[in-house]
């Protein structure tokens, strides 16, 4: 989100990945100090013995929406010489629609910077793919929500 220009007050970083990448990004967080708490075929999950670094969470790219989320990505200069790909502001929103459908405790948070994202696009005037949004929402069940996004965005209308 931070670097999409959206800020937020936890401390972690997300990551999406292709699958003949995991084994190598294991090796470098661990030699990093994080500990992997929790991997599944979708999700990697790892803590740092240092509180201040925060948790890193990555996504397995290996299924048509996460794919085409790497394939949207922009570049973004993140330091001197170096860049990285960053999903779309609706592939972000999508992916917080997964997380708080998957782990209820989250579903507040999650949805809290869904509004913020959307907010934040509003204010400065970047165009959201509404339909994009429509097919992560369909998902999940919830294309009711996309009527309360566009007003958290000001586009009431169809």
């Amino acid at each position: 989100m931070a670097l999409r220009g959206v800020q937020r007050a936890t401390i972690d970083l997300d990551f999406i990945l292709m699958l003949e990448d995991l084994d190598r990004a294991d090796a470098i967080l661990v030699v990093a100090g994080y500990e992997k708490k929790f991997r599944s075929e979708n999700v990697s999950h790892y803590r740092s013995k240092n509180c201040d670094f925060g948790r890193i969470d990555i996504l397995h790219a290996f299924r048509g929406p996460t794919l085409n989320m790497l394939k949207r990505a922009d570049r973004i200069e993140v330091a001197d010489g170096l860049s990285l790909p960053v999903v779309q502001l609706e592939d972000i929103i999508g992916l917080k629609v997964q997380a708080a459908i998957n782990d209820p405790k989250r579903h507040a948070g999650d949805w809290s910077d869904i509004r913020i994202i959307v907010e934040s696009a509003a204010g400065q005037a970047i165009q959201l793919d509404w339909e994009l949004l429509r097919s992560y929402l369909e998902i999940f069940d919830l294309t009711e929500q996309l009527s309360e996004i566009k007003e958290w965005y000001g586009k009431i209308d169809g």
